[in-house]
Parts: structure tokens; C-alpha cells; sequence
């Protein structure tokens, strides 16, 4: 088990398998940490209901210290991050705040405890169970996985501009990209609330899916990804990300950049053992 600071580890037992919970101070277990699919997907799940997910310090450090944990695990493939009760996350919580200003630093001390940076540095696929409200700083930490699977109890909101903050982990950049600019902007400067219907018909959500079923779809989900071909998801998965903010062009360029290097390494009788060892498991 991993242990820093005033975070630790606990085991535990689940339906899936074993537990490890993630403790702050109090003793509370805020993260809790579940491995599957023979410890090739491990399931992450916020855990601090009574505030419905809300972010302290110990859980913006449990999260960070957890996804920097698993990037140097080799044997984990995939995540599924989901929160526990009625809500996914219900952003930072203003009655225990964390330290924004080293939330929206550059500096690398400062990206050490950002969990945004931390998910995105983990160069494997992330997927958000989302079984139910994502709110402002939640809301950009279920948009810093790879994609989102929701129950009908999922919902979006952008409270920004009525507590009086601006973001910081992206949801000002992210949402237009993926939802379109005119949508992006009712949706932040109006503090709207999007249920989980529109979230599927806008593209936030991939799919809408029974409540009780969530967790086991995405672990299906995540399993999927962990049968394929390890380095080409890890590559194929840093591409993903780092095209998402360029213009097309640039996007291409950087493909093709990775693909000649990719295919460089491997050849011609490389790429055909490859399709071929692929084409004899369907």
C-alpha cells in the first residue's frame, strides 16, 4: 500500500475484490480504491457522501498522490472513477477549501498536488461513472477523463460565476470543444443545469445507462481497453489528449509525427504480425 503525508492506505474487501481506502485525518476514508479484471482496471471512488464528494485538501492529495501512484504501475491498463452516493462531486468545498492559488500554479511543486494534472498525466484511458451531479470543480474533473458514462441521475452544472471564481482545470477551454462555443457559454454564464438526456445529446456523455448497472459497464468498458495492445492504447491515448486543444492541421501533423516513429520501430513485418495476431482473437 502507498502512504504520504497525511494520506493513507487501508485494505478492504468489495464486491469486485480488494479495497484500499484512501484516509485523511479524521480517519475518514475519502478515496477508496478497488482493483479488477486481474489488478489490470482499478476503480476509484470519491468518498465522502455527507458533502456530497465535495474536494478538501485530503482528497485533492489522495486523488493526485493515487494517479501518480498508478502512472508508475505497469500492470494497471485502465481506470473507472466514480463517486459515492447521490452525487459524482460536488466540486471544492467551501467549508474546508484547498489551496487554489497552488491549484492554478505552472509551478511544478504546484502541479505535484493537482489532480487534474495528475489525471492527465496518467497515459492510459480514464473513464467517469457519473452517478450523479458533477458541480463546477467536479464537473472538470469528470471532463478530465477520456470519456463518460452516466445514469439517469447524472447531471452537470457550472457554478463558477455564481460563487465568484474563475476555473482553473479547464472547464472554460474543455466544454466549448466538446460541446460547441454557443452551448458552452449559456451553459457557464447562466449557471445551467444539464440533466443527463441533454448531456447524452450534447456529446458530454457517451452513454446513458441504468443506475445499478453503472459500475459494472464501465469496468466492462475498462476491461475492453485492458485486452488490447498495451503500448498502442498508452500512445494512442497521449495522442487523443494532446491533439484535443490544436487546431486540425496541427493534429494531423502531430498523427502522422507519432505514427512514421511508431511504424519506424516496427517495420512491415512488424505491422503485419501485429494485424494478423489481432484479426485471430475476433
Amino acid at each position: 500500500c502507498f502512504s504520504r503525508g497525511a494520506v493513507s492506505c487501508r485494505a478492504g474487501r468489495s464486491p469486485w475484490g480488494t479495497m484500499a481506502a484512501m484516509e485523511g485525518e479524521g480517519g475518514a476514508p475519502v478515496l477508496q480504491e478497488w482493483r479488477v479484471a486481474e489488478g489490470r482496471v482499478v476503480v476509484l471512488r470519491l468518498n465522502r457522501p455527507e458533502r456530497r464528494n465535495a474536494l478538501n485538501q485530503e482528497m485533492v492529495e489522495a486523488l493526485t498522490q493515487t494517479f501518480r501512484r498508478l502512472k508508475a504501475d505497469a500492470s494497471v491498463r485502465a481506470v473507472v472513477l466514480t463517486g459515492q452516493g447521490k452525487a459524482f462531486c460536488a466540486g471544492i468545498d467551501l467549508t474546508s477549501p484547498v489551496n487554489a492559488v497552488q491549484q492554478a500554479s505552472d509551478e511544478a511543486e504546484d502541479i505535484s498536488h493537482n489532480p487534474v494534472r495528475a489525471m492527465e498525466a496518467f497515459d492510459r484511458p480514464i473513464i467517469g461513472a457519473i452517478n450523479g451531479s458533477c458541480v463546477t470543480g467536479g464537473f472538470e474533473l469528470a471532463l478530465a477523463c477520456d470519456f463518460l458514462v452516466g445514469s439517469p441521475n447524472a447531471s452537470f452544472r457550472d457554478t463558477h460565476a455564481a460563487v465568484g471564481v474563475v476555473p482553473c482545470w479547464g472547464l472554460s477551454q474543455k466544454l466549448s470543444r466538446i460541446i460547441g462555443p454557443g452551448r458552452a457559454r449559456a451553459a457557464s454564464l447562466s449557471a445551467m443545469r444539464i440533466d443527463a438526456k441533454t448531456a447524452e445529446r450534447w456529446g458530454i456523455l457517451v452513454k446513458v445507462t441504468l443506475h445499478e448497472d453503472l459500475l459494472d459497464e464501465c469496468v466492462a468498458m475498462a476491461t475492453a481497453s485492458a485486452d488490447l495492445n498495451p503500448d498502442i492504447v498508452e500512445q494512442y491515448t497521449r495522442t487523443l489528449r494532446d491533439g484535443f486543444g490544436l487546431p486540425l492541421s496541427q493534429g494531423l501533423a502531430l498523427e502522422r509525427e507519432r505514427a512514421l516513429r511508431q511504424y519506424g520501430g516496427l517495420g512491415q513485418a512488424g505491422i503485419g504480425n501485429r494485424a494478423g495476431s489481432f484479426h485471430s482473437k475476433l
